[in-house]
């Protein structure tokens, strides 16, 4: 093989390895975005690709929950007053 198709075979595994990078980075922004700060989410994404976005886009919305039971227990307080 000459020096020429070396090269094209390492600008692919560059280009892969920064395109992981990238979608790992982005899942991890989603992750804390849900409240899932210590999901690991980057070097799951990294190193188990699409099944990791699936993992990460799976877990649940902690902010959402959260903001949820603030609502129940204002409802439940106005309804305790009346």
């Amino acid at each position: 093989m000459n020096a020429m198709g070396v090269l094209i075979y390492v600008i692919i595994i560059l280009v892969a390895i920064m395109l992981r990078i990238l979608f790992a980075s982005i899942m991890n922004g989603v992750a804390i975005k849900k409240g899932q700060v210590e999901a690991h989410a980057f070097p799951i994404v990294f190193f188990f690709g699409i099944m990791g976005c699936l993992y990460v886009v799976a877990l649940p919305d902690l902010v959402i929950r959260e903001q949820n039971e603030d609502i129940l227990t204002a409802l439940m307080e106005i309804k305790g007053r009346r």
